[in-house]
């Protein structure tokens, strides 16, 4: 006879249990890798960068390039004429519900309450707490011009900015800078540069009074709100909001 005439038999019953433990046992580490895979916490710069700038800009000015095909425009929330309205809670409030006829659409499937919190927080603190301050202004124009390709749009500097092997720029939203960089420091370093850097002096292309604009966009702006790690893409890759 042949080995598999003599073979016992094994039940249905049996196979279909082990079929059920063999899936148990792979399903388990994807369950657990898909855990780890969840966003880190963003920080309200890096919310705003996600899911505003592309309307409202960089700035905050609505100078976006989805600006033309817009209609009503973004708010511009440096306009002075709506520093009044524009509260912690009203931008709050809209960020929940919307605003009906126009662009803006309710982001709670998105953001959990906390963050609509602390973006509406960075919304007002960074811009309209400044709007009609026209040395901020002048300071935030001058240093998209010449700063934000190294030390980035909020300030929490740009990988590879600069040659291998040498510092990186400059994350003004680090405590530890924060404490470090004095206003003397910071005007120092637009001024004449910093050696062993790739960081140089501004003197020959901006006046003594622009860069103490830069210097207070920076010190009032930048470093008071904390930057983070920004993708450029949406926050959460189009998933549902975390609980």
């Amino acid at each position: 006879m042949s080995s598999s005439a003599s073979s016992p038999r094994v039940p249905r019953s049996w196979l279909a249990g082990l079929a059920l433990l063999a899936a148990a046992w792979f399903a388990g580490p994807a369950v657990a890798g898909n855990r780890s895979n969840e966003a880190p916490q963003q920080t309200p710069a890096a919310l705003y960068h996600n899911y505003c700038s592309v309307c409202h800009g960089d700035h905050g000015d609505g100078n976006s390039r989805a600006k033309g095909s817009l209609n009503p425009p973004p708010a511009n929330f440096i306009d002075p004429k709506l520093q009044g309205k524009l509260t912690r809670e009203y931008i709050a409030a809209i960020i929940r519900g919307g605003k009906p006829r126009t662009a803006m659409v309710s982001y709670t499937t998105q953001l959990n309450d906390g963050e609509i919190d602390a973006l509406a927080a960075y919304v007002r603190a960074t811009f309209v707490d400044h709007a009609g301050d026209e040395q901020l202004v002048r300071g935030r124009t001058l240093y998209g011009h010449f700063c934000v390709s190294c030390h980035g749009v909020t300030g929490a500097g740009v990988a590879n900015a600069v040659p291998a092997g040498q510092p990186q720029p400059r994350d003004f939203t680090s405590e530890a800078v924060r404490k470090e960089l004095t206003r003397d420091r910071l005007v120092s370093a637009v001024a004449i540069g910093r050696k062993g850097t790739s960081m140089t002096g501004f003197a020959g292309q901006l006046q003594p009074q622009d860069i103490e604009a830069v210097v207070d966009y920076v010190q009032k702006t930048l470093m008071t709100s904390q930057g983070g790690n920004i993708s450029g893409t949406s926050a959460y890759g189009g998933q549902e909001r975390r609980k």
